[in-house]
């Protein structure tokens, strides 16, 4: 199977099917049979009787059924494909996907027995920050994959036979995101009911699943607020080859908050991180709680004195004090501002400190440290004057 996501359901999108439906047919598609019987008048010159009866000659074309149909256009679905930045080449697959989502509730068996014989179509590719962003792969105007355009034609159709399906290949699926797509999908169409089957299904791929999906299974683990994975996800931080997964501990950081902390400072020192650069994810979560806990503190300040740290992982550690940990930057609330005025003091205290200042990149790092620092503290005070 390939990667995959959803046929978009945006008013941007139903114009475009629209447009498309209205104005494009494409070369390849097969015509869509309707139920009905075509009217036709007869070339030949009419004989008397029919003259005289007005009777015009039915010529009815052979009836397909519903089944048939669907399963025409699922397999004419599985034959095309995408080509990057081409509008042209989506438009047939817009246009067959809608032609299937019309048939609604009728096309559910065809489909079901397609997406239980694994064939996918990849459209678009995935990766970086749209792998943690569902919603907005949901919304893309060119799906991901067949397979996650045809989960959004079923929820589309709606009922209990739609969510029996979408919950079957919630527990069937091999991939990430399609847990992370099917259980989205479940959540608007019945809220909280599929919650424990969504668990259980990124669990099992956790434990046994494709490494390149973890981002997104944790990415599910957290919307959940889920913790049944936390005893696993802890034995699994440090990877045989000696680094840290940084997913992994990203999740902890988001369910155990300031614990992690704790959790991060014990991994920090453990033998098997010997790679160069490899402790760098643990000293991420130290810098996240600077000018909160003194804790903190005190590992980000190892970190930055770590020679098993590369010199570029040190700069960006100091220079994103003024970021990581911080929930708006732009519009600081109260609790922000204390931390970047406790941010502040640590950077004017580590400039007069002579091991930075005869250190060039520590010492370059944490003037730009300083300088955003202050710069923030400046305008949040020119945006709230004392009165």
């Amino acid at each position: 199977m390939n990667r995959s996501i959803a046929i978009p359901s945006g008013a941007v999108v139903l114009a475009t099917i629209a447009f498309v439906a209205g104005r494009f047919t494409s070369p390849d598609a097969a015509p869509v049979v309707v139920r009905t019987t075509a009217a036709r008048i007869s070339s030949a010159t009419p004989s008397r009787s029919q003259e005289s009866t007005g009777v015009i000659a039915n010529n009815a074309r052979p009836v397909i059924s519903s089944a048939e149909t669907a399963y025409a256009l699922l397999n004419h679905l599985a034959g095309l494909s995408v080509t990057e930045g081409s509008a042209r080449s989506v438009r047939p697959v817009l246009v067959l996907l809608e032609q299937l989502s019309q048939m609604g509730t009728k096309a559910l068996p065809a489909i079901r027995q397609f997406l239980e014989s694994g064939t996918d179509v990849t459209y678009a590719a995935l990766g970086g920050k749209r792998l943690r962003d569902v919603e907005s792969l949901m919304n893309a105007v060119v799906p991901l994959s067949l397979r996650t355009a045809l989960f959004d034609v079923i929820a589309q159709s709606g009922g209990e036979d739609a969510e029996a399906i979408l919950a079957e290949n919630l527990d069937l699926t091999r991939r990430g995101i399609e847990v992370a797509y099917i259980s989205e999908l479940l959540e608007r169409m019945a809220p909280g009911k599929y919650r424990n089957a969504t668990v259980a299904a990124a669990t099992k791929l956790l434990t046994n699943g494709d490494n390149s999906d973890r981002s997104i299974l944790f990415e599910v683990m957290k919307s959940l607020g889920d913790t049944s994975y936390v005893a696993t996800a802890q034995s699994q931080i440090i990877q045989p080859d000696g680094q840290v997964d940084r997913e992994a501990m990203r999740y902890l950081q988001h369910v155990m908050g300031p614990q992690s902390l704790v959790l991060a400072a014990r991994m920090y020192q453990n033998p098997r991180l010997v790679e160069p650069g490899s402790k760098e994810p643990l000293a991420r979560v130290a810098l996240s709680f600077v000018g909160v806990n003194p804790q903190a503190v005190d590992l980000f300040h190892t970190a930055v004195l770590d020679p098993a740290l590369l010199p570029d992982q040190k700069r960006n550690l100091v220079e994103d004090l003024n970021q990581d940990g911080i929930s708006n930057r732009k519009a600081p609330t109260p609790e922000d501002l204390q931390i970047i005025t406790r941010r502040f003091e640590l950077t004017q205290a580590y400039l007069q400190q002579d091991y930075i200042r005869n250190d060039n990149l520590l010492n370059a790092a944490f003037r730009e440290a300083d300088k955003d620092l202050r710069k923030m503290l400046e305008r949040a005070a020119a945006a709230n004057p004392p009165r």
